[in-house]
């Protein structure tokens, strides 16, 4: 595999042609709005990729080509995303996650797809990244590919990667009934917390890695002694599959001591607590955050309805 170089344009990644602040670090919740808006394009944006699968009348299938495979949407991952990422840093590791990506194509499998986001950091942290970012841009900034650089870029393959994880053939790793799972990370800059409080609904805009035991989470959260402005951030998400929640992975990750569970992006939380307190091993800052998923259905919804058009 030969790893392409990267050839800039005259405006960069985190820039696009509107009001956009030019840095700005892309998080994992996106904070729901007084109109509910954010909730309502995240419930959209799931019955979307919902409906790639739903069975068809064949004469619909042929005439309008709405079979969605797996070889389509790695091709769309491939072409439309991969192709602009420079992996000169670690060609090793892409090289696994590019045979993958083909295994996955070939067999149309989509499972090769979620072990090439378990295999190591890099190909997961890209993509979160950009999914954070384009969430960011589209719900706050609206944004669309035309106007803006970031969507422009990444949109089309981040799309089609969470496709692929909607696929019924993963139906089988799908998490069911009441349970709670832990998040630890480590966060440079508190700023990115701002306006979260107890009682805040957010959605998520990446996918979670969470695991089921809280020592494994805990490992995650601790910092760098030497970095005095780290922040510990350790979550409690209690989860009750409302929708289509989360996955376990466990079986496929290459780390399955962790008992990973991957929660989807889109997903409705309430902050039940929001707490902060000083470590005395490190004497650094822990942000400590209950949530629970909460039911679409049940929501108090106040505000004039959105419709299903002006979502565009």
């Amino acid at each position: 595999m030969s790893a392409r170089v990267i050839k800039l344009d005259f405006i960069t990644d985190n820039e696009c042609y509107i009001n956009c602040p030019n840095k700005r670090t892309a998080y994992e919740w996106h904070l729901n709005d007084r109109n509910d808006f954010a909730l309502k394009k995240a419930k959209k944006f799931r019955l979307q990729y919902q409906k790639l699968y739903v069975t068809r009348h064949w004469l619909l299938t042929v005439l309008l080509r709405l079979n969605t495979t797996v070889n389509d949407l790695v091709y769309a991952i491939r072409k439309g995303y991969l192709d602009d990422i420079n992996m000169l840093a670690d060609p090793t590791t892409w090289e696994g996650i590019i045979e993958d990506l083909k295994t996955a194509s070939a067999e149309n499998e989509p499972m090769y797809i979620l072990r090439a986001y378990t295999r190591s950091q890099t190909f997961s942290k890209q993509i979160n990244s950009d999914m954070a970012k384009d969430t960011y841009h589209e719900l706050k900034l609206y944004c669309t590919p035309l106007n803006c650089n970031v969507l422009a870029r990444t949109q089309d393959g981040i799309q089609a990667f969470v496709a692929i994880l909607f696929h019924p053939k993963l139906d089988k790793y799908l998490s069911k009934g009441n349970f709670t799972v832990y998040r630890g990370s480590i966060i440079d800059n508190a700023s990115v917390l701002e306006g979260y409080e107890n009682g805040s609904i957010i959605i998520t805009t990446t996918f979670l890695s969470t695991s089921k035991n809280l020592a494994v989470a805990e490992v995650f959260a601790d910092p760098d002694s030497k970095q005095t402005n780290q922040l510990s951030l350790l979550c409690e998400y209690n989860i009750h599959n409302y929708r289509r929640t989360a996955l376990e992975i466990e079986t496929i990750s290459d780390k399955p001591d962790e008992e990973e569970v991957l929660v989807y992006p889109y997903v409705p939380f309430q902050i039940r607590s929001f707490n902060r307190k000083i470590m005395k091993q490190t004497g650094n800052e822990r942000i400590e955050v209950i949530l629970e998923e909460i039911d679409d259905d049940k929501m108090n919804d106040n505000s004039e309805d959105i419709s299903m058009d002006s979502l565009h």
